[in-house]
């Protein structure tokens, strides 16, 4: 259970390659409502679609749904601010600060920190930016913008996070790593949107 709550809690950080509010936008997570990723994952393939604008509290946000064989299994909240994209909510639990899992602008070398807490399960890290090139089946990209967590906290388990984000593209790769366990997301696919 503890274990599975950590998982979700890792997801809520990342999973759902997501962004935006109102009309701001940023290139490096370019989000339209009806934009969908298509990743590979280990057993399989998950989709990440832009469904809607919705409020969440005072926040006007986009509404993504993750969903696997057809079946929805996560959704979140995400918002542009001018100093960075966050997660707001994700499957109807709020942390008790918004999560930024990307500083705008993304200048290599900056670092912030992140302190909130999901549901009574701390997550506490910091994340930095690096440029790195990249490659997955969507592609091969020089230059990526790589938001590295090397050492994270969450629910009291050590964990590691790295997201690369491409510009027009969003998303294209995430790696991390709970109690000696990886795991990867990889883009196949990327549709704009409207």
């Amino acid at each position: 259970m503890k274990r599975l709550l950590a998982l979700s809690l890792v997801a809520f950080l990342f999973t759902g390659a997501t962004l935006a509010a109102e009309e701001k936008t940023t290139p490096l997570y370019p989000l339209k409502i009806g934009a969908k990723w298509t990743y590979k994952v280990t057993g399989g393939t998950i989709e990440v679609k832009v469904e809607k604008k919705e409020k969440v509290g005072e926040e006007d946000t986009y509404r993504l749904e993750t969903s696997s064989q057809g079946k929805i299994s996560a959704t979140e909240n995400v918002v542009v601010k001018e100093d960075g994209v966050y997660r707001v909510s994700v499957n109807g639990l709020k942390p008790t600060e918004p999560i930024r899992f990307l500083l705008l602008p993304p200048e290599k070398g900056k670092s912030w920190a992140v302190k909130s807490n999901v549901s009574g399960q701390d997550i506490e890290g910091k994340f930095t930016i690096k440029e790195e090139d990249v490659t997955v089946q969507f592609g091969s990209f020089k230059g990526a913008t790589l938001v590295d967590g090397a050492s994270f906290k969450i629910a009291g388990e050590e964990t590691s996070i790295k997201c690369w984000f491409v510009k027009d593209v969003g998303i294209v790769k995430l790696e991390f790593k709970l109690r000696g366990q990886e795991a990867a997301l990889e883009l196949e696919k990327y549709e704009p949107g409207k």
